[in-house]
């Protein structure tokens, strides 16, 4: 009862503040926008209180993004939003914890390295599943033990740096579920899958794929579901993640059935078949995990790399900034609040989801800060060269955008491309880097052609009178 009437005075607490905010916040924007309207004129710049209100407002909006990525947003007891400090690093700036587990087989039965191998596969697959992609997981044959090393603040006094590696011991549960949820086989039914590059078409052309062997009961319960799910999906799940989601083409009353992988290279495929074989079958792995050892390990490269770093991408940062405005004057400082935008929102999508950030991350953050900037100059010049050419304002600014979105969607698809393909295929730093340089492509391409456009939109009407704000020489003029 306390906790309900804690929730009711904090919501409250939030109203009362949200109200005040509002109210106070309309008077502040009023008086904001008539100072705005005086200062403008004098300086020989006319523009309407409508477009006054909107650069203000996309303003404020950018600062509050800003400040919540920084600071957070906390209410009463609650993180509502995580600040900068709750970013996950990595081994090689935070350090970490490493493990060992014991494979102890069950009796009568024997532990091959391809068994161990599939243990790892199951070990990454739920690493990576709790968003840690900074990891390395080694395997001893001779010994039958698995080594797996992750990041963890060991400074952090308020966490076991050990939670993260909760239930990686556990046996894998494969599921095969239908379209409602619900279970129609379980792993255990499963006696095994393989990769295969037989054919599985009229072209004869080698396809990787998987091939599953059931138990007796398996192949008449794996008999009844297709035969209800025929054109319908059959989902296979890796404990309570989603692994696979293949369509059932016909009833399949056999002790085999495969499992084809669509669209892709021939490389692809294979690395796919060969994954989801390993993780479908390592549930019915003959030996279980017990933990032997577990130890704290150091950052590889530390702090003093994570701040030189840091400083080094402001600093990166401000002259990528100074640059643009001095070469696109008004565009360049819209792309600089763009830029801003573009940082903060990056903060915020790492502190929310958990991804560990590396020094290979911070790389594909800043390469893609280079993409944002490389969209502006391309809708800048292009800019440029329609009012150079006496073309309306409006006209321009539309052609701009138009002309200059198949050599910006074509650049950041290329980049983006090379990012899922390192997350894909990749392991480690290398699969971090992949995904923070896709996420921060994505968000980019967002502030270079949303909120730029948007907060350059305004600035239109004074286009007419003064190109030189455009970037553009008063000779050229």
């Amino acid at each position: 009862m306390s906790n309900n009437n804690k929730i009711i005075d904090d919501v409250t607490f939030l109203l009362h503040h949200l109200l005040f905010c509002l109210f106070l916040g309309k008077k502040i924007l009023t008086r904001t926008v008539k100072n705005s309207i005086i200062f403008l004129s004098l300086g020989g710049i006319n523009l309407k209180k409508d477009n006054i209100i909107k650069i203000i407002v996309s303003v404020l909006v950018i600062l509050a993004i800003t400040y919540l990525s920084i600071f957070g947003l906390k209410i009463g007891d609650r993180q509502i939003i995580k600040s900068v400090k709750e970013i996950k690093t990595g081994l090689d700036i935070s350090g970490g914890v490493t493990i060992t587990y014991q494979a102890k087989a069950e009796e009568g039965k024997s532990i091959s390295e391809t068994d161990l191998k599939k243990s790892e596969a199951v070990i990454r697959k739920r690493l990576e599943n709790k968003n840690i992609f900074d990891y390395i997981v080694r395997s001893d044959a001779s010994n039958s033990q698995i080594t797996v090393e992750i990041p963890a603040n060991i400074n952090d006094k308020s966490r076991d740096p050990l939670e993260a590696v909760e239930g990686l011991d556990k046996t894998a549960k494969i599921e095969f579920r239908d379209p409602d949820g619900n279970v129609v086989l379980s792993g255990n039914e499963v006696e095994g899958a393989e990769l295969s590059e037989d054919a599985v078409d009229n072209t004869g052309m080698p396809t990787p794929h998987v091939v599953l062997k059931f138990s007796s009961e398996g192949q008449k319960k794996f008999a009844e579901a297709t035969e209800k799910l025929v054109g319908k999906k059959l989902s296979i799940y890796l404990d309570a993640d989603l692994l696979t989601d293949p369509t059932v083409q016909s009833k399949i009353d056999s002790n085999t059935a495969i499992i084809t992988l669509g669209d892709g290279t021939y490389s692809e495929k294979k690395a796919l078949a060969e994954e989801y074989s390993m993780l479908i079958d390592s549930g019915a792995l003959p030996f279980s995990l017990e933990v032997v050892n577990k130890e704290y390990i150091g950052p590889y490269i530390g702090q003093q790399a994570l701040q030189i770093s840091i400083v080094a991408g402001i600093i990166g940062l401000i002259i990528v900034c100074i640059f643009m405005i001095i070469v696109y004057r008004l565009p360049g400082l819209v792309s600089s609040l763009s830029l801003v935008a573009y940082v903060a929102i990056i903060l915020l999508l790492m502190s929310t989801t958990g991804i560990s950030l590396t020094l290979p991350g911070i790389a594909g953050l800043i390469l893609s800060i280079g993409m944002a900037v490389d969209a502006n100059v391309i809708i800048f010049e292009r800019l440029k060269e329609e009012l150079k050419a006496k073309v309306n304002p409006s006209k321009a600014f539309e052609r701009s955008f138009k002309n200059a979105m198949a050599a910006i969607i074509d650049g950041n698809i290329t980049t983006f491309t090379v990012a899922l393909l390192l997350y894909i295929f990749g392991i480690g730093p290398v699969k971090g880097f992949g995904i923070v340089l896709a996420i921060g492509v994505v968000v980019s391409l967002l502030t270079a052609v949303v909120i730029t456009r948007f907060i350059l939109k305004q600035f239109l009407p004074i286009a007419s009178k003064s190109t030189f704000l455009f970037g553009i020489r008063k000779e050229a003029e």
